[in-house]
């Protein structure tokens, strides 16, 4: 494997309503770099040990990443409230609709 930099990149842009306040910890648009560190190489021969290494970085920047944008997001939602409710329709709305349509057509 190529020993390149390595990083987990996660960018977001949040377009809320107008009438949120969001907390001046929060950015609207952002970007986080997760590296994706291996554990030092037992022998450049291994291939398979390297794998493992790489795949177990990349899974704790993974989770890394969960935690951080969970959080983040989290707070976003908290801050919007209920502003975005009436926005979407649920689906199970428009699984009825499309029943009642079938049974009108037989009719």
């Amino acid at each position: 494997m190529d020993v390149q930099s390595r990083e987990l990149t996660v960018t977001y842009k949040i377009v809320p309503p107008p009438s949120t306040v969001a907390p001046p910890s929060l950015s609207q648009e952002t970007t986080h770099r997760f590296p994706i560190t291996s554990l030092p190489e037992e022998s450049k021969e291994d291939t398979d040990s390297e794998l493992k290494r790489y795949y177990t970085s990349l899974r704790e920047s993974i989770a890394e990443a969960r935690t951080k944008l969970g959080k983040e997001l989290t707070a976003w939602r908290d801050a919007v409230g209920n502003a975005e409710l009436g926005k979407e329709r649920s689906v199970k709305a428009e699984v009825d609709d499309e029943g009642e349509e079938e049974e009108n057509a037989e009719e």
